[in-house]
């Protein structure tokens, strides 16, 4: 499905990845953990098409998208949320959904929108049901900004899901949450978001990793150093002291 063949990127003196392997198998939830500064966002950028590699190589479904640029990788099959939220906060929870349809859609932006307040269409059925399946169809013509932080991580996800991607990754999908709200999208991704899908995970959070994660990979200071059964992997003695802080 997803593979990275030794990959490497630099930042001027900043080594930021060395030779990292990495195989997301189909229909496989994987996490991606690892201390700050450990190369988990740069792992994502070069996984989506906003950085390229320096070094090895990036196969999706055996082709070879190294220097696939972003907008290529997502028409590809790879969707992605944000770290930071990044949703339009005037426009309503439905427009939101189908804005991120444009470049998958033959139909610009205002045909688009207009649709909405008209007789709908493909892209808008699309949207409702992704709304649903999210959670979300009852806000459907609330303003963005009006959803609390919880409801905004679920229309990121909604964003990104609409396309129908192969690949979907989220960037700490629980970021800025309760435990009663990470366990709640961890529900979500559990239930709805993940089967049948190849999900990428990257989070801090270890109790919404164990309940989603079938897979583990661990970086830090740009190497992987452990990959496998979350279980296993979060026991080892150079995980616990590399990400735990404790030998």
């Amino acid at each position: 499905m997803l593979e990275l063949q030794a990959v490497g990127k630099t930042f001027g003196a900043l080594q930021a990845l060395r030779g990292v392997d990495l195989h997301l198998r189909r229909g496989t939830v994987s996490g991606l953990i690892g201390p700050n500064g450990s190369g988990k966002t740069t792992l994502v950028n070069i996984i989506t098409g906003v950085y390229a590699p320096d070094s090895g190589r990036v196969l999706l479904d055996g082709k070879d998208v190294s220097r696939a640029s972003a907008n290529q990788i997502t028409r590809l099959g790879v969707s992605r949320t944000f770290q930071n939220i990044r949703i339009f906060n005037r426009m309503s929870v439905l427009e939101n959904v189908i804005v991120a349809l444009i470049g998958h859609d033959k139909l610009g932006l205002f045909p688009l929108l207009g649709s909405v307040r008209g007789v709908g269409g493909a892209g808008v059925e699309a949207a409702r049901r992704t709304l649903e399946t999210v959670g979300l169809l009852k806000q459907s013509n609330l303003f963005a900004s009006e959803l609390p932080l919880p409801l905004r991580r679920r229309l990121e996800i909604a964003r990104a899901l609409v396309c129908d991607p192969k690949v979907l990754v989220l960037d700490e999908p629980a970021g800025g949450m309760t435990p009663a709200e990470t366990a709640s999208i961890s529900e979500l991704i559990r239930s709805r978001i993940a089967p049948g899908r190849t999900c990428v995970v990257i989070e801090h959070k270890l109790d919404l990793i164990s309940r989603v994660c079938e897979h583990l990979c661990v970086l830090n200071h740009g190497e992987k150093i452990a990959e496998g059964d979350p279980r296993s992997v979060m026991s080892q003695p150079e995980v616990i002291e590399a990400y735990l802080g404790r030998a």
